[in-house]
């Protein structure tokens, strides 16, 4: 595909950090060129970076020695803040997308896990926007699934995501909503291409200089941890998890990839069944929603959460189905924790 027509699932399948010392042989990895992007291309960023809102605080961006900072106007109430972290990760997303689908990288220089004051400001992230090399061997894009050093398991209970398709991405990107009343129900294909969506495996190496793991998600991580969010799916009063490595990230795979450089398991797309819920959940009388959960109490997993709802809402733009999405209240997060679902983020209700 030609500049500007980069369908939505090839953005997500490419989307990777870069740097400017890459190892020079194909690493799947983006490796920064000393220029800038047109300004063209910067402002198409700056313009897919109008989330949807769930809050009413200000969310703000400024550039400084070559660097975007997104963050916030720090507002008086907490539960503000926390839905502002979160608007400020589908922010991030947003940014990393929109250099994917124009051809240039970019990658998060961090503001600590919790955000960095500037005065009355506080800066969540610092994007590098700069040309890249080829970071596949066909090119700036990819449709190809994880490997082959670790190569892709086809789960057992859901069908295997496709990784192009014919909507083109960044016109979604700048016009995404937060809920949409037209369209089809979303049938367990489509579920299972919104889980990929929010979290699922791609073909780039993380942290290529330390562990040199094939193990790309659909999101960036923070210093590619795997751990700090989960994705749970209910459907027909039944609960899952998403699931879309082979192993547990346990503290024996953290060992094993620390002495030998190598990780158990292999990247896959799947879901495990927990148990059976209770009906009336703050779900909106829904039969089926994805809902995002953070695994520690930090502001790098409500950006994490952010990311994962920016993409599911640009996937449902190519599925063309009926969906809303909220962010949950203390009341809601209790409700679902009694079902399973604990420190619960976000939805998408389907």
């Amino acid at each position: 595909m030609a500049r500007d027509t980069v369908s939505i699932e090839k953005a997500l399948n490419s989307r990777c950090s870069s740097q400017f010392d890459a190892a020079p042989q194909k690493s799947h990895w983006g490796t920064f060129l000393n220029q800038r992007p047109p300004e063209s291309i910067i402002n198409r960023v700056l313009r897919c970076c109008s989330v949807p809102r769930f809050s009413d605080g200000k969310l703000v961006h400024w550039f400084k020695d070559r660097y975007l900072f997104l963050g916030f106007e720090q507002p008086d109430d907490p539960h503000t803040e926390r839905v502002l972290h979160i608007e400020s990760g589908m922010q991030h997303e947003a940014v990393y997308l929109a250099c994917t689908a124009q051809e240039v990288g970019t990658c998060i220089h961090n503001q600590s896990i919790h955000g960095t004051q500037y005065g009355e400001r506080i800066a969540t992230a610092r994007h590098l926007i700069m040309n890249i090399a080829d970071p596949y061997e066909n090119g700036k894009f990819t449709t190809n699934a994880p490997g082959p050093e670790k190569p892709f398991k086809v789960g057992n209970n859901l069908s295997e995501p496709s990784r192009d398709g014919d909507t083109e991405c960044l016109p979604q990107l700048e016009h995404l909503t937060a809920f949409s009343k037209s369209g089809a129900s979303a049938t367990k294909k489509e579920m299972s291409q919104l889980l990929w969506a929010a979290k699922g495996r791609t073909p780039h190496q993380i942290r290529i200089h330390v562990w040199n793991q094939m193990w790309g998600l659909t999101i960036p991580t923070w210093g590619g941890g795997q751990d700090y969010t989960s994705v749970y799916l209910i459907n027909d009063d039944k609960l899952f998890r998403y699931i879309n490595w082979t192993k547990k990230f346990s503290l024996l795979n953290r060992l094993v990839r620390e002495k030998f450089k190598w990780t158990r398991g292999n990247p896959t797309h799947d879901i495990h069944f927990i148990k059976n819920v209770k009906a009336h959940l703050p779900l909106d009388d829904a039969n089926a929603a994805i809902i995002l959960s953070r695994n520690e109490k930090t502001n790098r997993a409500l950006w994490e959460a952010g990311y994962m709802l920016e993409n599911m809402l640009l996937q449902a733009k190519s599925l063309r189905i009926v969906y809303e999405s909220k962010i949950f209240g203390a009341e809601e997060i209790s409700q679902l924790a009694e079902q399973g679902v604990t420190n619960a983020v976000a939805a998408m209700i389907l």
